[in-house]
């Protein structure tokens, strides 16, 4: 599309940002691991917690708070990791592998992670520090790192905000960071305004593509689209507080666009260029400048001759960007609020902003304040279809575009209910299939219908009476993290953050295979799943105390539940044999023989056993055959859990279904020993008292001794020097006596 003015280059806060500067104190010497496999291959459902590319699965593993350590090489829950599509579809799960150690957060569920060419995208709690030390994880870091975990960025091209609205998206081969900046200050404004900003990841550099937007709209669909919508005022400057003409613009703008709209700003009456500002690189797609306004400002839409085309100025509201089309409201100070679709490839560059303007009677809908219920659209051959409607206590209803509008009420046969009660949250579409979540849960339950079916195939709907796709169906007992990422349904599994089965404290990733099941094979997976466990959770038939008896049969239907979760009976074997030893002679067994025969009979059910409707049902999971009587033979852990937390969740069953393990009689170390022991002990310890007093008593003398020696005076001792040159008689060596020779030769006395 053509510009309707000259553009200048945006160099307004269009900056270069040095690569790594900012998360210097963040680098932890972590320089990646190279994971084999291949990284090629086409990608789906970019921009949720977890994507699709080639022969893997990318996800985020668990939800995890920014407060944790993020140190990269760190963490493990809540990291990025990836599950070969063979694996996948295999069910083993515990494959599972981390390709960034990292933790992959944002406060903003509605995006999460993005895979452009070899690598990963993704938002992480910062781990710069400030000057007193202290991380400063209230922020969020924008990185990348290699598919096979090599080349982690360790710079940020951005840090911003927990809750930024963002998309990583790709242009031409160069991926871009397109952010709205909510309460931003760049001119030193007192309450900030909303900037939309794109950062370029090859270069650095952070154009900002509109100043002071009024609202704004991401594709809600395809979170890889570089495309985002926005609306702007159109300003008086004459005035003394800058108030508008009472009408704005739609505008639209590519993240990899660098150029500014040039405006005649002396053409601007009030125009202050010390403090007026309007940055711009945007399309303009609608311009609602009409009759009341006398003349067109600098900003209005002005192609030669172009007239206003509506006597009254028009004000939009965005609703939704989906399916390739534009979802607005569009109204004036005396019409209705009337809702429009604008498909978004008319917008050519011989698009006209003012004669773009539909008629009002190409409206979709005559209310446009009820849209925001309208939360997935079709298309067929290219024009709109219907529309599915949730979010509230009327269910779900499906509105057929007839005539090219929408009906406002449900009174006819293309506007009905295909889910009449409770209170609906839509979690997501996949093939002709719509999931949602009734309130009731710990957070997500999981509901499906087909949403293809005429008004009639929905007809008593809530009877009793054969299943079929029109007819909604419970997918289990599955429960997923409200405060997180909706579900996700890729190679045929939904995944969610569990909050099922204990799992709330940890809310690591599930997976239950749909098994390309229609509704009556998931109901019949729901019968088999309440015949262990019952509607309230507990196994029917060993808490019918008339055929299991407690005194017989002790503890038996709480430790069927955990081996329902666990599957590990060794350790029931095990706490049998421990509580039973510590049993005085009449207690009646903690777990009796005919429990543990029981729980066996559980394990590997037969024919000629209460199981007797399992033999056979069983798959492989991480390698192991597991049975219908098992809780991983429907939905299982994927990914990796920590040690710390994979003991915890362990111990959150025993303690919840089983008795505790007997405590060991606590002894000091003196009364667990034998008399004779005590005795070698003491005669010991007085030997050694003695030695050591004998040794410090021996030292001291020696000290003592050498001090006095220290301090007694030391005097030089004269030698008598004598020449004995001559006389060869005199004794050198004599005491000072004379002496006489003896005849024989020796000296004597006189």
């Amino acid at each position: 599309m053509k510009k309707p003015v000259t553009k200048i280059i945006c160099a307004a806060l269009a900056s270069v940002v040095a690569l790594g500067i900012a998360s210097a104190a963040g680098c932890s010497g972590y320089s990646g691991k190279q994971l084999a496999g291949d990284t090629s291959g086409e990608i789906s459902s970019n921009g949720g917690f977890a994507v699709e590319k080639g022969g893997y699965v990318y996800f985020i593993n668990g939800v995890e708070t920014n407060t944790a350590d993020n140190t990269l090489g760190t963490p493990v829950k809540g990291a990025i990791s990836r599950i070969s599509v063979e694996d996948l579809n295999a069910a083993n799960y515990a494959s599972a592998e981390i390709v960034v150690p990292q933790i992959a957060y944002s406060s903003n569920y509605e995006t999460g992670i993005f895979v452009y060419g070899d690598r990963v995208y993704y938002a992480t709690p910062t781990t710069s520090v400030n000057s007193a030390g202290q991380v400063q994880n209230g922020m969020l870091d924008f990185k990348s790192c290699g598919l096979n975990g090599s080349d982690p960025y360790k710079g940020a091209y951005a840090t911003l905000d927990l809750d930024a609205d963002y998309r990583f998206v790709e242009e031409e081969g160069v991926v871009y960071l397109m952010y709205a900046a909510e309460g931003e200050t760049l001119y030193g404004e007192t309450s900030g305004v909303t900037n939309i900003h794109s950062v370029n990841t090859s270069t650095g550099a952070d154009t900002l593509l509109a100043y002071n937007v009024s609202s704004y709209v991401f594709d809600a669909e395809d979170k890889s689209n570089a495309q985002i919508f926005y609306t702007m005022t159109v300003k008086n400057y004459a005035g003394d507080s800058n108030t508008d003409y009472g009408y704005n613009q739609v505008y639209t703008v590519n993240a990899a666009e660098t150029e500014q709209n040039e405006y005649d700003f002396g053409e601007v009456l009030g125009w202050d260029e010390s403090s007026d500002r309007y940055i711009n690189c945007g399309d303009l797609v609608f311009d609602g400048v009409g009759g009341p306004v006398a003349e067109k400002t600098v900003f209005n839409y002005k192609p030669d001759d172009a007239a206003l085309k509506n006597d009254l100025s028009y004000t939009y509201a965005l609703e939704t960007l989906r399916g390739g089309r534009l979802f607005y409201t569009r109204k004036t100070d005396t019409s209705s609020e009337y809702l429009f679709s604008l498909k978004t490839d008319s917008i050519t560059d011989s698009w006209d902003a003012i004669s773009g303007n539909p008629e009002n009677t190409a409206r979709l809908l005559d209310n446009g304040s009820s849209a925001d219920t309208y939360k997935y659209v079709f298309g067929q051959d290219g024009e709109l279809s219907l529309v599915i409607a949730a979010e509230g206590s009327g269910g779900i209803s499906v509105n057929k575009v007839t005539g090219g509008k929408l009906a406002a009420e449900i009174d006819n046969k293309n506007y009905f209910n295909i889910v009449k009660e409770g209170t609906a949250t839509l979690l997501c579409i996949d093939g002709d299939y719509i999931y949602y979540s009734l309130t009731g849960g710990n957070g997500y339950t999981f509901y499906r219908v087909s949403y293809k079916g005429e008004w009639h195939d929905y007809d008593g709907m809530t009877e009793t009476g054969e299943v079929n796709d029109y007819k909604p169906v419970q997918i289990l007992d599955l429960d997923a993290d409200s405060a997180w990422y909706k579900p996700e349904i890729i190679e045929n599994h939904i995944l969610f953050a569990s909050e099922t089965d204990n799992m709330t404290s940890y809310n690591y990733i599930m997976a239950f295979d749909l098994a390309d099941m229609d509704n009556a094979a998931l109901d019949a997976l729901n019968k088999k799943f309440e015949g262990i466990l019952g509607e309230d959770g507990v196994i029917p038939g060993y808490a019918d105390e008339d055929d299991y008896p407690t005194d017989i049969y002790a503890n038996l239907a709480d430790a069927a539940r955990y081996l329902f979760y666990t599957s590990d009976i060794d350790y029931v074997r095990d706490l049998a044999a421990a509580c039973n030893a510590e049993l005085e002679e009449g207690d009646d067994l903690v777990y009796s023989p005919q429990t543990l025969e029981h729980l066996a009979y559980m394990m590997a059910p037969a024919a000629d056993n209460e199981w007797a409707d399992y033999v056979g049902d069983s798959k492989k999971v991480n390698g192991k055959d597991v049975s219908a009587l098992s809780r991983d033979y429907y939905y299982s852990v994927l990914g990796t859990m920590t040690e710390a937390d994979k003991t915890a969740y362990r111990d959150s069953f025993r303690t919840e279904y089983l008795r505790s393990w007997p405590e060991e009689e606590q002894v000091s170390w003196w009364e667990g020993l034998n008399t004779a022991a005590k005795v070698c002990f003491i005669i010991g310890m007085c030997l050694a008292g003695i030695l050591v007093i004998g040794g410090i008593t021996v030292g001291v003398i020696v000290i003592v001794r050498k001090a006095r020696a220290k301090k007694q005076p030391r005097y030089a001792r004269r030698r008598i020097r004598v020449d004995t040159t001559d006389d060869k008689t005199i004794d050198v060596y004599g005491d000072g006596e004379d002496h006489e020779e003896s005849e024989n030769g020796e000296e004597g006395e006189k």
